[in-house]
C-alpha cells in the first residue's frame, strides 16, 4: 500500500512538472507565424499617394532609408519657390523723340519713285478708276512678309495711280488677289485684305534713322469687311454699300494721331480682284503745303488674307523690296509732277 501511494506521488509530481515545464528558465515555446507589420515610416516614403505634393519628389539612397525609417515623415508643405524676375520690357520708340545726333542726308530716297500727277480734272472717288488720264503704274509686286504663302501674281500683285492737288493726295489701286477676306476692323484691317501707306514727311532731316519719327505717317486703308460690291465711304457716309461694313481707314502712326480717319473719301469695287481709290488731305500727312517737284519717302503694300472668317495677314507685297514698315530708310520715294 505504501509503495502504491510513493508512485501516486511520484506521477503527480511528473504531471506538475509538465505543466509548468514552459515557464522554467532553459525552456523556449517555439516562435509562432506572423505577417509582418508595416512599418508606417518606410510605407510613408514610398508608397504612392494620389496626390503626392510637387516638392515630394525627391530622390532618396538605400542608406538614407536606413538612417531615417524610423524620423518623422517629412511635412507636404511645399518648399519656398525662388520669385521670377520677369525681363525688362524693352519701351518702344515714340513718335516724339527726336534724333539727338544729325541723322540728315539728302531728300530724296533712293528706292523706288511713285509719280503723282497734278490732277485739274479730279476723279470720282467710287473705285472704278475708269476716269484717270494718268499712267497706271504696276510696280506692287514685291514679297515682303508671308512669301511661304504666295503663289504668284494671280494670287496677290497690283498697280497703282497717283495724283495730287493743293488739297488732297489721290490714289488708286486695281489689286489682282484671286480671293478677298477681310474680317478685320480699326485698327485690326491690317489682318485682312487692305492696302499700307508709309509716308515720310521731311526725308532729310533723319535720313539715315532707322526708326519712325514724328514726321512719319502709317495708314491702313480697308475696301469693307465683308464682299465687296460697289461702294463709296466719307468716313461718316457710306452710299451704295453692298458689304456688311464700308470701306475704312486707320491710322497706326503717329501714336498721337492714332485713330480711325474719317476726313478720308474712299471707294471700292469687286473687279478681277478689287480696286480701292481715294482722296487724302494733305493735312493728314502733315504737309501744308505742296509743290511740284516735292519729294516724300513713301512704300506702298498689300496685305493678303485667303483664310475666310479668320483675322490673319498671310502675306505682304510691296512697291519697294526689302521694305520694312518701321524703318524708314527702307522705304522708296514720292514726287509730285
Amino acid at each position: 500500500m505504501g509503495k502504491i501511494k510513493l508512485g501516486h506521488f511520484i506521477v503527480a509530481i511528473i504531471i506538475i512538472f509538465g505543466f509548468t515545464a514552459c515557464t522554467l528558465p532553459g525552456f523556449s515555446t517555439p516562435t509562432p507565424f506572423l505577417f509582418p507589420t508595416p512599418d508606417k515610416t518606410m510605407t510613408a516614403l514610398f508608397e504612392p499617394t494620389q496626390a503626392a505634393p510637387a516638392t515630394s519628389a525627391a530622390t532618396v539612397s538605400v542608406d538614407d532609408v536606413q538612417k531615417t525609417a524610423t524620423e518623422a515623415v517629412p511635412s507636404d508643405t511645399p518648399e519656398a519657390e525662388e520669385t521670377e524676375v520677369p525681363p525688362t520690357e524693352t519701351k518702344e520708340p515714340t513718335e516724339t523723340i527726336e534724333p539727338t545726333v544729325s541723322y540728315s542726308g539728302p531728300a530724296i530716297r533712293s528706292g523706288p519713285s511713285v509719280k503723282a500727277y497734278y490732277l485739274s480734272s479730279k476723279p470720282t472717288i467710287d473705285g472704278g478708276l475708269y476716269d484717270w488720264d494718268q499712267p497706271i503704274q504696276k510696280v506692287i509686286n514685291h514679297v515682303v512678309f508671308g512669301a511661304g504663302n504666295h503663289t504668284g501674281e494671280d494670287d496677290l500683285s497690283g498697280s497703282v495711280v497717283a495724283g495730287w492737288d493743293k488739297d488732297y493726295l489721290y490714289l488708286g489701286f486695281r489689286v489682282k488677289d484671286d480671293k478677298y477676306v477681310q474680317e478685320g476692323a480699326e485698327e485690326k484691317i491690317y489682318l485682312g485684305d487692305s492696302i499700307e501707306i508709309l509716308f515720310d514727311r521731311y526725308v532729310s532731316y533723319d535720313y539715315y534713322l532707322q526708326a519712325m519719327t514724328s514726321d512719319d505717317y502709317q495708314i491702313g486703308i480697308s475696301p469693307g469687311k465683308g464682299a465687296i460690291g460697289c461702294f463709296i465711304s466719307t468716313g461718316k457716309i457710306a452710299s451704295l454699300v453692298t458689304t456688311s461694313n464700308p470701306p475704312e481707314a486707320y491710322k497706326w502712326f503717329p501714336k498721337t494721331e492714332a485713330g480711325k480717319v474719317t476726313v478720308m473719301k474712299i471707294g471700292a469695287e469687286k473687279s478681277d480682284g478689287w480696286q480701292v481709290e481715294m482722296k487724302i488731305p494733305w493735312s493728314v500727312l502733315g504737309v501744308t503745303n505742296p509743290s511740284t517737284g516735292d519729294h516724300f519717302g513713301f512704300a506702298i503694300s498689300i496685305s493678303d488674307n485667303d483664310i475666310p472668317g479668320t483675322l490673319n495677314q498671310q502675306t505682304v507685297v510691296s512697291n519697294v523690296p526689302g521694305r520694312f514698315y518701321a524703318n524708314p530708310t527702307t522705304w522708296g520715294d514720292l514726287v509730285l509732277k
